[in-house]
């Protein structure tokens, strides 16, 4: 697959963003004013990259959570008393 350069600055800005690689975006933000790419469009990039960066956060945020709810799930002592169905007195 071939990629033209406006499509490799605009994957290198989004990249930078997610990874808050600011010497990066430096870097991509410069070439993307070098291919004519304006600053409005750069910063519609931007707000993009930011808004998907974002999403992740809330899903490592519920998978962390479940996660710790499942440890503690393999903690339980069981009893007749536990209600869990599996009772192992």
């Amino acid at each position: 697959m071939s990629l033209d350069q406006r499509t490799i600055v605009i994957a290198q800005i989004s990249a930078a963003v997610a990874c808050n690689a600011l010497a990066a975006l430096r870097l991509a933000v410069t070439e993307a004013l070098t291919l004519d790419i304006g600053p409005d469009e750069i910063q519609e990039i931007l707000a993009l990259a930011k808004d998907i960066q974002q999403q992740p956060i809330s899903h490592v945020s519920h998978l962390v959570d479940q996660l710790l709810r499942e440890s503690k799930k393999t903690t339980h002592k069981h009893s007749t008393n536990c209600d869990c169905g599996k009772h192992h007195a």
